[in-house]
């Protein structure tokens, strides 16, 4: 394994433990970002899916103080809880990005076009899972379960891979 393979892993590492320490210490306990990320994506659905001539109602289903839930009038909702509120998979993005070879000016941008891209993309899949859930409940574990997490986690490759094949190669090159 060359050094620099072995320099991104214990970096990367590094870097997710202290995420994970922080984040069971600190913010879970505390659920403030995860509130916050919760109650835009509760927000932001609706008004997608207002845009679309929707219907929709969005509360509090969980008396957590924050939005949580998200249905169209007249149906069965979906709750948005600290796992779906994506701030793991962005955590794993930026870490990854903040970790590989490349400059930081240019880090500085990418990664918060990814947590941006990935927050969109969550809200979207809220709104269509509400969606599901008004029309065919019955596919609603599948595509929560299934086709959202392939989805999202190729969206994360995608991104990954934009990085270190076009991002981070062409603007080393250029810098050279």
């Amino acid at each position: 394994m060359s050094h620099s393979i072995k320099k991104f892993f214990i970096f990367f590492v590094f870097v997710c433990s202290v995420w994970y320490t922080f984040y069971e210490l600190v913010l879970r306990p505390s659920i403030i970002y995860d509130a916050w990320v919760i109650e835009s994506i509760a927000q932001q659905a609706g008004l997608l899916l207002e845009w679309f001539n929707y219907t929709v109602l969005v509360e509090d289903r969980l008396y957590t103080g924050y939005l949580n839930y998200v249905s169209l009038v007249g149906s069965q909702g979906v709750v948005i809880g600290p796992g779906c509120d994506g701030l793991v998979v962005m955590a794993l993005f930026s870490f990854f990005i903040l970790c590989m070879p490349g400059a930081v000016k240019h880090k500085l941008w990418f990664i918060p076009l990814g947590v941006v891209s990935l927050h969109v993309l969550n809200v979207i899949r809220a709104s269509v899972l509400t969606v599901i859930m008004a029309k065919n409940p019955e596919w609603l574990a599948f595509n929560h379960d299934y086709t959202f997490t392939a989805l999202i986690y190729g969206f994360v490759f995608l991104l990954w891979v934009s990085w270190t094949k076009c991002v981070a190669n062409s603007l080393s090159a250029n810098e050279k």
